[in-house]
């Protein structure tokens, strides 16, 4: 939960309560939210489309366009089921071609090669309203550093989770945004996080990734950089004291002491700027690591299957942190084992804080299996033992 409550700490948003699509709505394809808004009684001529249009305006949604065989195909599928839709060509005055109603051109043309129409402006008949919203994707911030914070110096971001918490955790948050436990180099540096540090409420001291030997005689970077700047208090570290390394926020010289790495504290995180992991991750998890498709929040279309193990005699509980999928196209497949195991869930849309359990198994699989991923996140999840 400490990795969790840090993850909304770092990216100041809450992907878990994220809700991109309008109450009711289905995320379909490429990114495109679709849904039954009212249920009108209209005259069928041309007031049914300036209706159709104003109606979804109320939502800041688009009433039915149709740019592709795909959209054809969704949209057919509901007509056959009795449905007359209302479609939102138009042709203002004084222009000589049809059109969508947000401007676009009719650049797709269906297999009769043209609509159905049906006027009739001396009766009202019941017609369902569906409209359309785009999702708005993430997108990479200028200066390389996206929800962390750029010292414009080195080509490194940093961010600071102010969730107190042991070492172990804080190197877990750390690297669940592909980075580390920050190390310091030089006074400016040490400097940018204290005052990042501050800023986020974290007075009380912050974790940098620094380890002490048992005796207080070495001090070693753990992202494997080089040693070349210190900034302890005098007479630390101490023999004894601990093996980690916290500063002092409180101090506006942001001195360090060694500490027990039980001790609580925020960490400081740190990460090359243009970060975007679009492989799939190799070697082992652990329980409570966050475990991210390829390339979120910015791309999902990389295929990749994590084996998940707790210890035996436990079951595997994996909690959906955020899922972001056209349901025409991408999955999400939780199975209990490796290999030929009962398929747990198959999921799609938009899914969040939803939690599966194996019913005897310590193993999961779970298989991000995009076919596109055109314009969503991708998935994020995290497993314990239970």
């Amino acid at each position: 939960m400490l990795t969790l409550l840090a993850l909304a700490s770092v990216l100041n948003f809450a992907l878990v309560d994220a809700n991109l699509c309008p109450d009711g709505f289905d995320l379909v394809a490429n990114g495109q939210c679709r849904g039954l808004y009212k249920t009108l009684s209209l005259y069928w001529d041309e007031r049914a489309v300036n209706t159709a249009i104003h109606t979804c305006e109320e939502i800041d949604a688009d009433p039915i366009m149709i740019h592709n065989e795909e959209q054809q195909q969704y949209w057919t599928s509901l007509s056959q089921k009795g449905l007359e839709l209302v479609i939102a060509i138009v042709c203002a005055e004084g222009e000589t071609k049809w059109r969508w109603t947000d401007g676009t051109k009719l650049d797709y043309k269906p297999p009769k090669g043209m609509y159905h129409s049906v006027c009739n402006g001396s009766q009202k008949f019941t017609t369902k309203i569906y409209c359309t919203t785009q999702v708005e994707q993430p997108k990479p911030s200028p200066d390389g550093c996206d929800a962390f914070q750029d010292d414009k110096d080195d080509g490194i971001c940093y961010e600071v989770a102010k969730v107190p918490t042991d070492f172990q955790e804080a190197q877990r948050i750390c690297r669940s945004f592909g980075g580390f436990v920050a190390s310091i180099h030089n006074d400016k540096e040490n400097s940018f996080i204290r005052r990042v540090a501050v800023s986020k409420g974290a007075t009380n001291g912050v974790y940098i990734g620094a380890s002490v030997a048992p005796n207080g005689q070495s001090v070693k970077w753990l992202d494997g950089s080089i040693w070349n700047y210190g900034n302890f208090y005098s007479g630390f570290p101490l023999p004894g004291a601990g093996e980690c390394v916290a500063m002092d926020t409180q101090g506006t010289s942001g001195q360090w002491v060694n500490v027990d790495c039980n001790a609580t504290q925020a960490v400081a995180c740190e990460r090359r700027q243009n970060y975007t992991d679009l492989s799939c991750p190799t070697g082992t998890f652990t329980e409570g690591d966050i475990i991210y498709s390829p390339g979120f929040p910015f791309s999902s279309n990389i295929p990749c299957d994590y084996l998940l193990s707790v210890a035996a005699g436990k079951r595997i509980s994996v909690e959906v942190i955020y899922l972001e999928a056209n349901s025409c196209c991408d999955k999400l497949v939780l199975t209990e084992n490796y290999i030929g195991g009962q398929v747990l869930a198959t999921l799609t849309g938009e899914v969040s804080n939803k939690v599966y359990t194996t019913s005897s198994s310590n193993f999961m699989r779970v298989s991000w299996q995009p076919q596109g991923g055109w314009n969503v996140m991708g998935m994020m999840v995290t497993f314990r033992a239970v």
